[in-house]
């Protein structure tokens, strides 16, 4: 039999084939597609988000035009000696706003810290164990796709709601306070706190994206995978909290959490509040995950790909 073309349905290729410079790009484009479709847990999971960091915008601008209005009330330059004392007054009081914002920055970043890794949980913990239950990986290694494109792809993903939840806020309040503090301070004063930022977040991320790649790597299900995050960090947490307060304190580097706060202090450049972690240690509990979580996924991809 010869097969026939219905024209009315088919159309013929009229484009030009060309590979994507970054091949990981259609994984995230598809991932991206379909967790973004999830509108209630897009709303249940970042309200908490942009909640706290409205208010603390709030309090922030709040904080900054207080000063203002007590800088504008002592009246033109060159006045009484007493009147040049207040001045000295606020200007000190100033710095110690800028410290404080600085503070509750970093505070800030601890609090939203659970719901970040409920967002990347939430949206990340599925993307390799349900491609491997669905056999959706097979599509993707039948293409011109390695593994590494693969993992890239799907960090990607989960680098995108890490983001979304630890940097857009640092850098909305940021702005708030360079905006609202007198003659640009904030921003003369504090101008490396936004680089900071930055890396802090994606030092977060990184980790973060990580640990819950491997959950999904090797659990079966979705569901699981999001157990054993939460599992891992919170008994490690648990145990680096006893063997550090009976033990040792260099146990508290057991947890990833602790290694996460001191980094964010040290790379904050803000003294340890609470029971300190060595910036060494810190580093190298970090490096450790990092370097266990990937060689872990790199097997199980390994084997998803032999499989395919």
């Amino acid at each position: 039999m010869k097969a026939e073309a219905h024209l009315e349905v088919y159309r013929r290729f009229q484009g030009r084939l060309e590979e994507h410079r970054w091949r990981a790009w259609p994984i995230l484009d598809a991932g991206l597609r379909v967790a973004l479709k999830q509108r209630k847990a897009l709303l249940f999971l970042f309200a908490p988000i942009v909640i706290a960091t409205i208010v603390f915008s709030v309090v922030v601008y709040a904080k900054f035009v207080v000063d203002g209005l007590e800088s504008d009330a002592l009246g033109p330059e060159g006045a009484t000696s007493l009147e040049g004392m207040a001045m000295q007054a606020v200007i000190q009081a100033q710095i110690g706003r800028l410290l404080e914002v600085v503070t509750w920055m970093i505070e800030f970043v601890k609090a939203m810290g659970f719901a970040a890794t409920l967002l990347v949980a939430w949206f990340a913990s599925g993307l390799l164990c349900e491609d491997k239950k669905a056999g959706a990986h097979q599509l993707y290694f039948a293409r011109p796709i390695t593994r590494l494109d693969y993992f890239l792809g799907k960090f990607a993903i989960g680098s995108f709601f890490s983001l979304c939840a630890m940097l857009a806020p640092l850098l909305v309040i940021s702005t708030v306070a360079a905006l609202s503090s007198p003659e640009w301070s904030f921003l003369k004063q504090e101008w490396d706190l936004i680089p900071r930022a930055i890396f802090y977040a994606l030092v977060w991320t990184t980790t973060i994206v990580s640990l819950v790649l491997l959950a999904s790597s090797l659990a079966p299900r979705r569901s699981f995978a999001m157990i054993g995050v939460f599992a891992v960090v919170l008994l490690s947490e648990a145990a680096s909290g006893l063997l550090g307060n009976f033990i040792d304190p260099a146990f508290l580097v057991l947890g990833i959490v602790n290694d996460l706060n001191a980094l964010c202090y040290h790379i904050f450049d803000k003294p340890v509040a609470g029971p300190p972690v060595p910036v060494g240690l810190a580093w190298t509990g970090v490096a450790v995950t990092l370097g266990l979580s990937w060689f872990v996924i790199a097997l199980r991809l390994r084997r998803m790909e032999v499989v395919a």
